[in-house]
Order: structure tokens, then C-alpha cells, then sequence
């Protein structure tokens, strides 16, 4: 019985590791990503596109 309890824990625990890395993985690439040059990025800077 104990055997049990302590392989849900370990499974448990690694499988909140693989969640913890996928997610951090997933937000590192898409915060970094460079932004397609386009006009509209400009209202970033503090310049109007539309002129």
C-alpha cells in the first residue's frame, strides 16, 4: 500500500515537471518572437501609421 501512495506521488510530481517546462518553453518562444514589420507597429514608438 505504501509502495502505491509513493508512485502516485512520483507520478504526480513528474508530471507537474513536464507541465512546469512545456508552458515556460511555449511562453519563452512567443514572448521573443520578432513582430512582422508592419505599419500598425509604428503606435509603439509613438508614430501615427496613418499619415
Amino acid at each position: 500500500m505504501l509502495i502505491i501512495k509513493l508512485l502516485i506521488v512520483v507520478f504526480l510530481l513528474l508530471f507537474f515537471f513536464y507541465l512546469s517546462i512545456k508552458i515556460t518553453k511555449r511562453g519563452l518562444s512567443k514572448r521573443y518572437e520578432p513582430r512582422a514589420k508592419t505599419p500598425w507597429n509604428s503606435l509603439n514608438e509613438g508614430e501615427d501609421p496613418t499619415l
